[in-house]
């Protein structure tokens, strides 16, 4: 993987978004959006966050970050997936670093590979995750509930594999 520039260099490109029905563990609706990090010169990740709508004190989010290879002659097996769980706490956000296996994102189509927690967890990718994640929470307005701010509005519905088969 390459080094990323900070976070204040990459620039966040939201696309899509959609809404799923309520879930059975709360009630609530569940919301999905994503998007591409852009470095000065190259695509250096795609990104999705999900979140229980009105629900980020009780079950935070979560960041699925598609780092690696992207563009011509850039194919999923070079790249790979991190998830990072979010919370916001009494002192700001927060993220920790978890399993990225069995996460929507983790599809072949996609990525490679689906990186562990060992995996990711003081390795170089961190220095990579961090920072899109980073860029993501400070630049997408879709997610400003995340960071407590509310009128976000609805999500488009449209399916989450649509965004891969328009790129």
């Amino acid at each position: 993987m390459a080094s990323l520039p900070s976070d204040h260099a990459l620039r966040v490109e939201p696309t899509e978004s959609a809404d799923f029905p309520p879930c059975d563990c709360c009630g609530d609706a569940t919301r999905r959006v994503w998007g591409y990090v852009h470095a000065a010169d190259r695509t250096v990740a795609a990104y999705f966050v999900q979140w229980t709508v009105g629900g980020v004190p009780a079950h935070g989010a979560l960041f699925d970050l598609v780092l690696g290879r992207w563009g011509d002659g850039a194919s999923p097996t070079d790249r790979v997936l991190v998830t990072l769980d979010y919370r916001l706490t009494d002192t700001g956000p927060g993220f920790m670093v978890i399993d990225s296996g069995g996460r929507p994102a983790a599809d072949p189509a996609i990525v490679g590979r689906a990186l562990t927690r060992t995996e990711v967890v003081g390795q170089s990718i961190v220095d990579e995750a961090f920072p899109v994640a980073d860029a993501v929470l400070a630049q997408d307005a879709r997610i400003a509930e995340l960071l407590g701010r509310r009128g976000v509005e609805p999500a488009q519905r449209r399916p989450w594999w649509q965004f891969w088969a328009a790129r």
